[in-house]
């Protein structure tokens, strides 16, 4: 029987996708592993997350400033240190990007010498990405021992730059059911959802264009655009008496709110690595527009777990929505199938397993 690997997992996102990611993977892990986390003072957890997960905090500072004296306070180093030391794990897995990471990589590689991996959520940067995360970004990602992705595209574009097949592991997006835990049995409504931050790789002015003469046709049906970022772009393009704006930071219970009275869920983005709006969708049963760009096929199978349009395309983004908004049997057929296949090819324990074989590859003594 194999010895029970010692697991440190490091993120040091304070709050969204990424620390949702974290936390779901760390707990599933924590079932097969022995974890421990290291995050953020301020995290902001979802509600129950982490059950049987020992957790470390660490004061990262606040705003741009006092996250820069906090990484070069020796305070920080020893605190890390004290963790590592204490927990002595088989593998260090940083989860998250974060300005930190290179500082955190050499630290952890060379200083304290312990086997790392990292996930890289998306391998080509999104547009818009600020010049210096590129640069910590690129940094970092020539350190780990080993690296984990979530779609066999993003593993195909690392081959292409040279990283070898053995040091990369292809892990799906886990779903995120545990959204639903909020859920409070809302009715359906005749509504289109776009969630997420708002920025303009994801599509945001073609789902408008898209959609505005689809909502003229039919007065009983909504847009709503919820999530934090920009809107000022697209103002006038909400200014529809059927499109209603939620423009900031969404709580988890709002998010479980929008998904239940959704009836269809849009991603019309531009480019994407992938997206854990797709699985937050399936966990829902709610069926999925989205765009074949990235990994983005890997979870949506065109006419199986959702409709796949061509990128940047108003006309095809229109037409797939006028054909679910005509046919609720369609909707259901789709939002069903996604919830099967991600409680089933998406579910967390699957990629825990994945990932505990693949951190075994890297720690000395083990088969």
């Amino acid at each position: 029987m194999n010895k029970k690997i010692r697991v440190l997992l490091i993120c040091l996102t304070r709050r969204g996708g990424l620390l949702h990611f974290n936390d779901c993977l760390a707990e599933s892990l924590g079932r097969i592993c022995d974890v421990r986390l290291l995050c953020a003072q301020n995290a902001e957890h979802a509600e129950g997350a982490l059950q049987g997960v020992e957790v470390r905090t660490l004061d990262t500072g606040r705003g741009a400033k006092g996250t820069l004296l906090k990484l070069v306070d020796p305070e920080t180093w020893r605190s890390i240190r004290k963790v590592v030391t204490e927990f002595d794990p088989d593998v260090v897995h940083v989860t998250s990007a974060q300005e930190w990471n290179p500082a955190l990589g050499y630290f952890i590689r060379h200083r304290l010498r312990k086997p790392l991996i990292y996930t890289i959520h998306d391998v080509v940067h999104h547009e818009g990405t600020p010049f210096y995360f590129k640069i910590t970004e690129g940094l970092f990602r020539g350190m780990p021992d080993g690296l984990v992705v979530l779609t066999a595209h993003a593993r195909d574009l690392l081959e292409q730059k040279g990283v070898p097949a053995e040091k990369i592991l292809v892990a799906p997006h886990g779903v995120y059911d545990f959204f639903t835990k909020y859920k409070k049995g809302l009715p359906e409504k005749q509504e289109i959802l776009f969630f997420g931050r708002i920025e303009p790789y994801k599509g945001i002015g073609v789902l408008l264009e898209a959609a505005r003469p689809l909502l003229d046709e039919n007065p009983a049906w909504t847009l709503r655009v919820a999530g934090g970022g920009n809107i000022g772009p697209y103002r006038e393009l909400l200014s529809h008496p059927q499109i209603v704006t939620v423009n900031r930071f969404l709580s988890d219970e709002e998010v479980a709110e929008f998904m239940e009275q959704a009836a269809i869920a849009a991603l019309p983005y531009i480019s994407a690595s992938q997206s854990g709006v797709i699985p937050t969708a399936f966990a829902f049963g709610k069926p999925v527009i989205a765009t074949a760009v990235g990994g983005i096929p890997d979870m949506v199978h065109d006419r199986e777990t959702g409709l796949l349009i061509p990128p940047n395309d108003p006309g095809a983004l229109r037409e797939a929505l006028r054909e679910l908004m005509d046919n609720a049997e369609l909707r259901k057929e789709l939002g069903d199938a996604g919830r099967d296949f991600a409680l089933t090819e998406l579910s967390w324990e699957s990629i825990a397993e994945k990932h505990a074989a693949f951190y075994r590859s890297f720690i000395k003594g083990q088969p």
